[in-house]
């Protein structure tokens, strides 16, 4: 007999005979707070089904399976892919249960759904046929999805680090727990019209904050341009052409007329702000600078949200440079249209270095452009979409031109009408914040709470 540690159990003990693999994390056991009747192995509500395609001359017509995500959404394989596919693959029909043997242990399950009546698997996706008459599928992935599940499927994986297995054998052998059908209806329900619940108030938040910034402009007399574009043949006058291409010009809107107010100057951006300013900073190299990468501007709220902290011999070359109140906006593909976009303030010792893909603005007279209204305007969705039309680069590396912000026509209202609308959208973003925290709050609530009725350590009510 041997003595081993374990996570969920100090100390436990395994007996030589028993020891299949030499690692703790193998022998970690679920403890299911149900009747031991109710406890099963997997091949008692599963049955594997090996149903092999036979013509592969036809594959490109195949819809093949590609992936299944952690969250268990299904997604098939390109037509291209399909083309030069090889290797064996086996028919999955509306109602099986599918897992990717290499991504089992994240939660990598899926039923198929009602809507595909069964697509292509190779072998690296077990098929098994569910005996509805004893379990619910949506009640099984919601088992086999569990947290405590998911942890046992850790312990049993084996192979390199990135391609750990669970082949059909020791998965079908793992026991959980099979209640009365209409406790596990019930489940599923609770689970279904929660997120449902969640769902409705992430749509609600989403639309809140798209909204927001037209919103507090609108408010303040500033509208935004209808982007239209004209019919598949339409003629341009020469004047009228900005870029050479088809596409450029099919939009009927220009760049001077995004943004428009009747009652308040409309000033070219380049006039009131300084874009891309060249700063050369008498530092030494030892001297303590702020670094702002990519990934530290939120693209939900449009703030810095993990700067870093370097000396200055470690970025003074090949980076953007800013400083305190200049405002930041990611240039490239997907950052532009995500919101990477931030008013940086705080800085060590007042600069900051970061990512060559931001465009830096920087306004000439703060008592007449406040950098958080430029903020504001640059966020705007509608904004963001029209960049698009401007793209530079290559399909994967496409960025907006220092041309597009410089020839940009923006309003100028007073600054006290500034600070107005500046108030308005940091006011309902906070109001976003809480409904952001509620919505994420009932989420961890309702997961924990349905990890609880899986277990058994919590009763469905009236059941």
């Amino acid at each position: 007999m041997m003595a081993i540690s374990n996570t969920s159990q100090k100390i436990f003990t395994v007996w030589f005979n028993e020891l299949e693999r030499w690692d703790c994390s193998f022998f970690r056991k679920i403890c299911w707070n149900w009747p031991q009747k109710f406890i099963v192995p997997l091949s008692n509500i599963l049955t594997r089904k090996q149903d092999q395609v036979s013509d592969l001359e036809n594959v490109i017509m195949l819809p093949i399976i590609e992936k299944i995500t952690f969250g268990g959404i299904i997604s098939i394989t390109d037509a291209g892919k399909r083309k030069n596919y090889k290797g064996r693959l086996f028919w999955a029909e509306r109602g099986d249960l599918i897992y990717s043997k290499i991504r089992v242990k994240q939660g990598s399950f899926a039923v198929v759904p009602n809507e595909i009546s069964r697509l292509a698997v190779s072998a690296e996706y077990p098929v098994y046929i569910v005996n509805h008459a004893i379990c619910e599928p949506a009640y099984l992935t919601l088992v086999l999805r569990s947290k405590a599940f998911l942890n046992l499927l850790e312990g049993l994986s084996h192979g390199g680090s990135t391609k750990t297995r669970i082949p059909p054998a020791v998965f079908e052998r793992l026991e959980v727990p099979v209640p009365p059908l209409p406790v596990q209806q019930s489940i599923v329900e609770l689970w279904t019209k929660t997120q449902e619940e969640i769902e409705s108030m992430r749509a609600k938040i989403e639309t809140i904050e798209k909204d927001l910034s037209s919103n507090a402009l609108g408010k303040a007399g500033i509208e935004l341009f209808p982007l239209r574009k004209r019919t598949v043949s339409f003629s341009i006058d020469w004047k009228d052409i900005e870029r050479w291409g088809v596409e450029f010009n099919r939009w009927e809107w220009k760049i001077s007329e995004l943004l428009l107010s009747s009652k308040y100057p409309m000033v070219v951006l380049s006039d009131e702000a300084f874009i891309n300013p060249t700063d050369n900073y008498s530092l030494t190299d030892d001297k303590l600078v702020s670094f702002i990468p990519m990934e530290a501007v939120s693209d939900k709220t449009g703030e810095l949200v993990t700067p870093q902290t370097r000396k200055y011999r470690e970025v003074k070359n090949g980076y953007s440079r800013f400083r305190d109140n200049d405002v930041i906006w990611a240039k490239i593909t997907p950052c532009m249209q995500n919101g990477k976009c931030a008013v940086v303030r705080n800085m060590e010792n007042g600069i900051g270095i970061g990512s060559t893909e931001f465009h830096v603005i920087r306004t000439k007279n703060i008592d007449r452009l406040i950098p958080d209204y430029i903020w504001i305007l640059l966020r705007l969705d509608h904004l963001r979409h029209t960049a698009q039309r401007y793209f530079i680069g290559s399909a994967g590396q496409q960025r907006v031109p220092y041309e597009f912000l410089s020839n940009l026509y923006i309003p100028l209202p007073p600054v006290e009408i500034q600070k107005t609308i500046i108030r308005d959208v940091i006011e309902a973003q906070s109001d976003i914040m809480s409904m952001r925290t509620a919505a994420t709050s009932k989420a961890l609530e309702i997961k924990s709470y349905i990890e609880d009725l899986i277990l058994g350590k919590k009763k469905i009510e009236n059941i």
